[in-house]
């Protein structure tokens, strides 16, 4: 099975520090392609979370496990494109620094009979599935049957995303208007009116690479007296979900 090995140093910035971040970067990165094409040159994320009845995997991050890992099925655009869109199952491991990811594609109208453990459909996306992302599927339907696990919630962000110009797996990220939808439907919703809030204190910004940081990323650190920090936004969703049910308790036992 092959994981791809990253690191991933996480900041929560301010705007102002994050366009320092951005002047000091960018003689040595680009935007990324998808983010290039889009308004504004960011692009909306919506992630659904799969946990177990007792929420072990969002224990299992905060309680700071050295080795642990998220389920979830990440989806690029809009509602708007419904039977088109591709999602993708992903497997995203952790241990202590190091950061594994499997991911395999599979067509959103399949998603729901996927989740539920329909063997047609598992056969239907086996069938068109190159090999390469064989092993991303197997792993994922695997960690699920054997959690047990559901979707839990959908986190919900707007990317602002850059590439190495010389080394496409090193990247820049900024994601901003984190926001959360409890659920318990196989569906990955771009648009509802229940999404909540997450606070965040400022932008999240993600430095990312393989094997050694690039001097320039490293130099970029330094100048700017950046502080790595840990910054789950599954967790924070789980978090800014209970804070808003334990509101709305307080008003109805008022």
């Amino acid at each position: 099975m092959i994981y791809q090995n990253r690191h991933e140093c996480k900041f929560v910035v301010t705007e102002t520090v994050a366009a320092k971040v951005l002047r000091s970067v960018r003689p040595h990165v680009e935007l990324d392609p998808y983010a290039a094409s889009q308004p504004h040159h960011s692009y909306e994320v919506a992630s659904l979370y799969l946990d177990d009845p007792f929420d072990s995997l969002y224990r299992e991050t905060i309680e700071g496990s050295s080795e642990r890992y998220k389920l979830r099925v990440r989806s690029y655009g809009s509602d708007a494109m419904h039977e088109r869109r591709t999602v993708f199952l992903e497997v995203k491991r952790r241990y202590n620094s190091i950061v594994r990811k499997l991911r395999c594609p599979v067509p959103y109208e399949l998603l729901e009979g996927l989740l539920n453990g329909a063997n047609i459909t598992r056969d239907e996306v086996l069938s068109a599935l190159p090999d390469r992302y064989r092993p991303g599927l197997h792993e994922f339907l695997r960690l699920t049957a054997m959690r047990a696990a559901g979707p839990r919630c959908t986190v919900r962000y707007r990317r602002e995303a850059y590439v190495g110009r010389d080394d496409l797996d090193t990247r820049v990220t900024l994601d901003r208007q984190l926001s959360t939808l409890p659920t318990e439907s196989a569906r990955v919703r771009h648009h509802d009116p229940c999404y909540i809030a997450v606070p965040t204190g400022g932008v999240i910004l993600e430095l990312k690479f393989t094997d050694r940081t690039p001097p320039w990323m490293a130099a970029t650190i330094r100048k700017l007296e950046l502080q790595r920090r840990s910054f789950s936004k599954y967790c924070s969703s789980i978090d800014a979900q209970r804070t808003a049910d334990n509101g709305q308790a307080g008003e109805a036992s008022a």
